[in-house]
């Protein structure tokens, strides 16, 4: 890998970065690249081999200490070269030295080429496999609702204290959509929590019980006209059905609702599909990628 080297992008490098996004046509990529570089200048760095790009990434930080790697692309014909490896292993010391303790990438299931990569050497681990379910229908949670006592809660304490005995959650590697850009899982926090709690937007807690005792813990946000839960977790199916539903009857006509959840139960995950079935409906997964740095 003679004459490889890497840095931080600028400006300047916006052409040639689109260039490497292939499946798109060319027009589209400059523009989709311009306008992020526009929105979110930092935490680009890219590979360089003899005065031309071959890969790029960026690195952001949705919450502090909290590092997600995305955009990351190597050159067709650079793949399989070992530039991608080496990439990485740059942009883990980069993000290492400004305050990242834990760092993740998402990608599809079918991309075997990143799995290989990231695992291995680079120490990164399949933390999660995530499934969100968008464009669901509403009807389905006034009946659901009533399987559970429903409630929303801001006692902090005590979610966190059922969550921290959920295989569930920590399957999911305590990992949460990110509230404010639903592109992103984090981890989830007390402040996180807190935050998410703090009723300063629209989003919250829904709790089911039984008899006095927790069930299902459903957090949920709303961002650009979609209500999001973004992370469901349940010691027992009907326990998850009502939490969930008890978020999903929070959204407003105008809202898109969505389910994303990880670490779930399989019997959960089919009930969910089962239950808030639609022609609109849409699936998709993905696998969460991370280690600790």
């Amino acid at each position: 890998m003679d004459g490889l080297t890497f840095r931080q992008a600028d400006r300047a490098d916006v052409l040639e970065l689109a260039e490497l996004f292939t499946k798109r046509k060319s027009k589209e990529r400059v523009s989709r690249m311009i306008n992020r570089f526009e929105q979110e200048p930092d935490g680009w760095y890219v590979a360089e081999q003899n005065g031309k790009i071959l890969g790029c990434c960026q690195a952001v930080f949705p919450r502090p200490k909290d590092c997600w790697l995305q955009w990351m692309r190597i050159a067709p014909k650079a793949q399989g070269s070992g530039i991608g490896g080496a990439f990485t292993d740059y942009v883990d010391q980069q993000v290492k030295e400004l305050g990242a303790e834990v760092v993740r990438l998402n990608t599809l299931p079918s991309n075997g080429r990143v799995h290989a990569m990231m695992g291995g050497a680079r120490g990164y681990t399949e933390w999660a496999r995530w499934t969100r379910w968008s464009h669901l229908p509403r009807k389905p949670a006034a009946q659901l609702t009533r399987l559970r006592a429903v409630s929303h809660t801001v006692d902090v304490s005590r979610v966190l204290h059922w969550l921290g005995g959920q295989v569930g959650y920590r399957a999911s590697f305590e990992a949460v959509t990110c509230p404010h850009d639903f592109r992103k899982t984090v981890s989830l926090d007390r402040a996180l929590l807190q935050e998410l709690l703090g009723k300063r937007r629209r989003g919250g807690c829904v709790i089911a019980e039984r008899h006095g005792q927790i069930e299902a813990v459903a957090l949920y946000a709303v961002r650009t006209q979609e209500l999001r839960v973004l992370q469901l977790v349940a010691s027992t199916t009907a326990g998850g059905l009502a939490a969930a539903a008890g978020a999903v009857r929070e959204a407003k006509p105008v809202e898109r609702v969505s389910i994303q959840l990880a670490g779930a139960s399989d019997e959960l995950v089919r009930a969910i599909q089962r239950s808030f079935t639609g022609r609109n409906r849409r699936k998709h997964q993905f696998y969460v990628f991370g280690k600790h740095l």
